[in-house]
């Protein structure tokens, strides 16, 4: 009996850590030796040698030699694209305060813009409307900020390393 358990416990806990250890892409930097990790499911965008701008897509799959990903935004023909590791040229990876700042970021330009538009039937018993125009601009200035500042790129080749453990 004990050594059923034995066994049970042993096939589990080996069922479980290959479950866990996926394969996952590193970029090291070679100005500083850090370290970025990129697991299944992240979405970045991502641009190879022939393409032009970066695509966004989710990773589906990463193997030896490719990195297999799913474009949602794709209109046309397949949603799946498998890429070579060899053909990667580029990464960009927006970090959590890039995704919240926009989102806050959206809300302040859309305040913004009704509070111009609705400045009229704001304005007060002078009829001036200066005060909300002026405030509804600042929001969409302060709104627009964040989608100023772009992700960090990461060249593959020139400032980092590729490799997949």
């Amino acid at each position: 009996m004990k050594k059923s358990k034995l066994l049970f416990a042993l096939f589990l806990s080996v069922v479980s850590f290959a479950s866990v250890a996926q394969k996952q892409l590193e970029l090291t930097s070679a100005k500083n030796g850090k370290v970025k990790t990129f697991v299944i499911g992240k979405t970045i965008r991502f641009k190879a040698f022939d393409d032009t701008d970066f695509e966004k897509g989710k990773i589906q799959n990463i193997t030896a030699t490719s990195i297999t990903f799913y474009l949602p935004n794709e209109d046309e023909g397949s949603t799946i694209k498998e890429i070579p590791l060899s053909d990667l040229h580029a990464l960009q990876k927006s970090t959590t305060i890039h995704s919240v700042t926009k989102a806050v970021g959206a809300f302040f330009i859309l305040g913004g813009a009704y509070t111009m538009a609705s400045s009229s039937a704001l304005a007060g018993e002078d009829g001036s409307t200066g005060t909300y125009l002026g405030l509804g601009a600042g929001m969409v200035a302060l709104g627009v900020v964040p989608y100023l500042f772009k992700p960090k790129i990461y060249i593959l080749g020139v400032t980092h390393t590729a490799a997949i453990k």
